[in-house]
């Protein structure tokens, strides 16, 4: 064997071992990433109830919007939940799940044009439902009025609320709430204000 036959096989070892470690690497990364995220869901998402009953400071006033919007979402809400801060626990947003809708109310400002929010949540999670639903609309599996749907509102280039329809099941709902936690706190860390 030539002497660059031998240096090219050793090379090629070598890659076969590297590659090999950054797999297991890769494998263990991805297992610390869900057990973090599992974390983070645990710790970073907190019951309006379970706020209230730590704040007591919270006045009826604050609680009456809530109500009001729950009789235009349609009815009662399934559940409740804060999006806090990952490192601060500071309240960011509060999602209320409907039989038919799901509100978020942002309880703090932040700018509709942060990143990631249009790149991620709009184009790749809230649009990604539509499509999906539109699809299914296509191929004859779901009526046009059932098609998910979503309504941005803002003032003066602040994000005040978002109205989804027809978002489906509760894993829908868990995976948005999920995504916005995630939204957020990376806004958050993009503005400075953590």
């Amino acid at each position: 064997m030539s002497e660059e036959a031998k240096r090219l096989a050793e090379v090629k070892e070598y890659l076969e071992r590297r590659l090999e470690e950054l797999r297991r690497e890769e494998t263990l990364l991805e297992e610390a990433l869900r057990l973090v995220n599992q974390a983070l869901s645990s710790t970073s998402f907190m019951r309006a109830s379970e706020l209230l009953q730590r704040t007591p400071q919270a006045t009826a006033a604050e609680a009456r919007p809530a109500a009001t919007a729950g009789a235009k979402a349609g009815g009662t809400p399934l559940e409740e939940a804060l999006i806090t801060s990952a490192t601060t626990g500071e309240q960011l947003a509060k999602v209320i799940v409907y039989p038919e809708s799901i509100e978020i109310v942002f309880t703090k400002e932040f700018s509709a044009g942060t990143p990631p929010f249009e790149s991620f949540f709009v184009r790749k999670v809230l649009e990604g439902y539509k499509r999906k639903d539109e699809d299914l609309v296509a191929r004859g599996e779901k009526l046009p009025d059932e098609v998910f749907e979503y309504e941005i509102v803002e003032d003066k280039g602040l994000l005040r609320k978002i109205i989804i329809r027809n978002y489906g099941d509760k894993r829908v709902a868990n995976e948005i709430k999920s995504t916005l936690r995630w939204t957020l706190n990376k806004m958050l860390a993009r503005s400075g204000q953590e």
